[in-house]
């Protein structure tokens, strides 16, 4: 979830670790990061502010995925931009995000082609580097009902999803070139999203919608 909540005045904690969650030997080692690839956040550590814990929560290796340092994770780098055009869809309803990678080859509909590759990242030399990068959106369409998404009619709800190839150029802005239905995305990615909210209209969209 998105949502102010979540914003305060806590610092920024670089507290990368494993998630105590998930089994150790599947996760990243340690926080070093090399092949050209910076340490990725999914969810950003300005979007979880409201507290020191909370903020501990963004670095663990679970929200952390190798990005191009030059071109991708810096700024003025696509994924960047993409998340400063998230934040204003920020809305007090609450805008729900699903963040996520894919490893297949991937061509966006600019022409740039992500190539699988294993690099060394993370203390691991079997780590593999994402083609693609996404966000799945689902809110209210006025942004301020007052209503969870579970009361809401299809007509009153809207999701999209957001793409962007890893092979970027830097400076990529965010256009609707880069958006696709939530319906394509599960059938690109293979996973069923938002399947709790059984009115989120996932076959359509309309970039004004988002600001585009």
């Amino acid at each position: 979830p998105r949502h102010d909540m979540y914003e305060g005045s806590a610092n920024r904690t670089n507290a990368y670790t494993q998630d105590p969650q998930i089994p150790a030997d599947i996760q990243y080692r340690k926080k070093d990061a090399d092949s050209g690839c910076n340490n990725g956040h999914m969810l950003g550590s300005a979007e979880r502010t409201s507290s020191t814990e909370t903020n501990k929560q963004v670095f663990y290796f679970s929200n952390i995925a190798p990005q191009y340092s030059s071109t991708f994770n810096t700024g003025g780098g696509a994924w960047n931009n993409l998340e400063d055009h998230i934040d204003d869809l920020v809305c007090s309803d609450t805008l729900y995000v699903v963040i996520g990678t894919y490893f297949d080859t991937y061509t966006d509909k600019y022409g740039n082609t992500g190539r699988p590759a294993k690099i060394s990242y993370g203390g691991r030399s079997d780590v593999s580097r994402p083609t693609m990068f996404y966000y799945a959106l689902l809110r209210t369409k006025g942004g301020s009902t007052k209503k969870s998404v579970w009361d809401c009619t299809a007509d009153e709800l809207q999701c999209a999803a957001f793409v962007k190839c890893h092979k970027a150029p830097k400076g990529s802005k965010v256009t609707s070139q880069d958006m696709m239905s939530i319906s394509d995305l599960e059938k690109l990615v293979g996973v069923t999203l938002f399947p709790n909210v059984p009115n989120a209209p996932k076959s359509s969209y309309k970039a004004s919608d988002w600001g585009l």
